[in-house]
């Protein structure tokens, strides 16, 4: 991987809170959640994956699984991935002052362009 490149390792032993940690710690403006169910607007709330779950008890892919999370990644590969690699659905939301919104309409935006917004908009927020 290039030096900027960042990735998530998830073996059979990561649970899915420890997934959105480590994304959150490269993306503190954004946070990812899990679905088992395809992502559609209204019904991804209802199927969402319990944080506390393992990863190898909701999905059976081979792991490890490498999702690349490089700051030049859309919203809408980072998904695909999830869908291809880990066999489930996610959705990005970032942060907008003390709320996190859904983004699908902006998923060709960048990993990183969408954190910055998110930390854009917050800071905003937070000074007015």
């Amino acid at each position: 991987m290039e030096e900027n490149s960042k990735e998530i390792v998830i073996s059979k032993d990561s649970l899915v809170m420890d997934v959105q940690r480590e994304f959150s710690s490269f993306y503190p403006f954004l946070k990812i959640e899990f679905s088992t169910k395809v992502k559609l607007p209204f019904s991804f709330r209802n199927h969402k994956v319990n944080p506390e779950s393992k990863i190898s008890k909701i999905t059976s892919p081979a792991f490890p699984v490498k999702l690349n999370v490089g700051p030049e990644r859309t919203i809408a590969q980072f998904e695909e991935d999830c869908r291809e690699l880990l066999g489930l659905s996610m959705q990005v939301s970032r942060k907008s002052g003390n709320v996190w919104n859904n983004i699908s309409l902006t998923d060709s935006w960048t990993l990183e362009s969408q954190n910055k917004a998110g930390e854009f908009i917050s800071t905003e927020m937070s000074t007015a």
